[in-house]
């Protein structure tokens, strides 16, 4: 049997990191800094934390890729003072070309976008604080201590005029001069934007950098950035068992891609090994420089196939020959069976009895779910950019975006999607409906289904939470603060939520962004 000819992932990323860390440099043990770019609601790791070497040999090197199309594009430079004493600092951060660029690498320009008439070089602008408690800039260097230079060379001596767009294109390099207070700390925010588009060249790395100087020794380090327009292509795969999982497997284009990683039906991780001797359902993602993750079907079967022997060779199909049976969940207490058609031939679609206790990785309609991870509100099923309503970026978990499951529908490969509505109160989002992943890995239920096996929960939203004297939440009994831990004794269903009964008798919210299982 065969699958579809490709499976891209559903969410496309905008920045994907390749090496390094989210660890911020240090100077001196009094200030902490360091550089990222942020798009979308994602982040790139921090300059300065990578493990290898960048494109001019420097050490240490962090290095990412970003999408093209990414939205929201900017430089980030967060600085703290770490100590109880005001500290001399310059800070500054270079994003001019430079030999060590790669030719065809991303070439970065300040503003929204090339035809956007905002001018940000002033200290508002930029995230620099004009209040001399916090920071207190050198005015010889420029306002609030804010220089510019039109290149790499350390020349600051450039004077854009105030509003003009064609200079503010120029600057190549950011410095700030000035004394940042005890224990005070701001970030930096650079919009910027892709001026070579038509010219870049995917995985061609251009180095961003940043340095510090507060006494000696400095501290700095770069990132190099790339770009992506493009998935990995290729095909989901049958095989028999014993077939060794390698990206060939799949006919991967670009040719040099290798397996990122690979997950069973259950969301787990596996060796390569084991998926080869396990027969089952695996979902594979493949990486490679200057492209996007892509994730594909690999399907091992206990059938040695033509070959009759364990290492027989993988087969694929077009899409169109075959349509996965639908599986619709249902809150109702019934089961029933249906047929679909396509072409000459029918398929069974089964509309299961499902309840949170009984299917807990399926929502079912009118059940409240939550993002953990970046996630796209679709029109359709069909989640491409001109189909994205909005995006939600990841969140702490007491602020993740919630949603109530309205109904629910598969894609033409047979992917389940949940359909729903935003309730995200006092949110510009809030009411909007459409279509997002039902993936575990993505989306899960906002109330938990299991009383924890230590008893124990501890209250996380910021104003605490109430405890009360019935499960329907009426009459108010007592007020947790935030980091309270409390003992449970059972879990309470409530139509389509849950509570846990104390040991006191009392009911709380099984919400988890209000409560956590554990004691923390």
């Amino acid at each position: 049997m065969g699958f579809g000819v490709v499976a891209a992932k559903a969410d496309r990323t905008s920045i994907k990191n390749v090496d390094g860390t989210k660890v911020q440099l240090v100077t001196n043990n009094t200030i902490q800094h360091t550089l990222f770019l942020s798009a979308d609601g994602e982040s790139s790791f921090y300059a300065g934390t990578g493990k290898g070497t960048g494109t001019a040999g420097e050490a240490r090197v962090a290095k990412a890729y970003i999408s093209k199309g990414a939205k929201g594009l900017t430089i980030n430079v967060p600085v703290k003072n770490l100590s109880d004493k005001d500290v001399s600092i310059t800070e500054a951060f270079i994003f001019a070309g430079t030999k060590s660029a790669e030719a065809g690498s991303p070439v970065f320009e300040i503003g929204k976008s090339a035809s956007n008439k905002e001018y940000v070089l002033t200290p508002k602008g930029l995230g620099l604080p004009t209040d001399s408690n916090v920071w207190d800039g050198d005015k010889s260097y420029g306002t609030d201590g804010l220089a510019f230079s039109k290149g790499p060379d350390g020349d600051y001596s450039f004077k854009p005029t105030d509003g003009s767009i064609a200079d503010q294109q120029q600057v190549k390099a950011i410095g700030i001069w000035g004394t940042l207070k005890a224990r005070q700390e701001f970030t930096l925010k650079i919009p910027v934007f892709i001026a070579n588009t038509e010219t870049v060249k995917d995985g061609a790395m251009y180095p961003l950098y940043v340095i510090n100087y507060a006494g000696t020794p400095t501290s700095g380090g770069y990132l190099d950035v790339g770009t992506f327009s493009n998935d990995i292509k290729g095909s989901n795969v049958t095989v028999p068992v014993n077939t060794a999982i390698t990206a060939s497997l799949f006919k991967a284009d670009p040719a040099n891609a290798t397996i990122y990683k690979i997950t069973d039906s259950k969301g787990q991780a596996v060796t390569q090994d084991f998926a080869s001797k396990n027969a089952g359902t695996y979902s594979v993602t493949l990486k490679a420089d200057g492209y996007d993750d892509t994730t594909f079907t690999l399907t091992v079967t206990s059938n040695s196939g033509s070959t009759g022997s364990g290492t027989g060779a993988a087969t694929t199909t077009p899409a169109a020959t075959t349509t996965p049976a639908t599986i619709v969940p249902s809150s109702s207490s019934s089961s029933s069976t249906t047929t679909t058609s396509s072409s000459s031939t029918s398929t069974p679609t089964t509309t299961p009895s499902v309840s949170t206790s009984a299917q807990p990785n399926v929502a079912v309609k009118g059940e409240a779910v939550y993002a953990t991870k970046k996630i796209g509100l679709y029109k359709s099923t069909n989640f491409t950019k001109t189909n994205r309503i909005t995006w939600y970026s990841k969140q702490k978990r007491t602020n993740r975006p919630m949603f109530v499951v309205t109904g629910y529908k598969r894609t033409s490969n047979g992917i389940l999607r949940y359909k729903v509505r935003d309730v995200n109160h006092g949110r510009k989002t809030a009411g909007k409906t459409g279509y997002i992943t039902a993936s575990q890995k993505y989306v899960v239920p906002v109330y938990y289904a299991s009383v924890p096996k230590s008893k124990k929960i501890t209250v996380v939203a910021k104003k605490g939470a109430n405890a009360y004297k019935s499960a329907n939440l009426t009459g108010k009994a007592k007020h947790y603060k935030k980091g309270v831990r409390l003992t449970v004794k059972k879990l309470v269903k409530h139509n389509l939520t849950t509570r846990y009964q104390l040991t006191n008798g009392k009911y709380i919210t099984a919400n988890k962004k209000l409560i956590i299982a554990g004691s923390y």
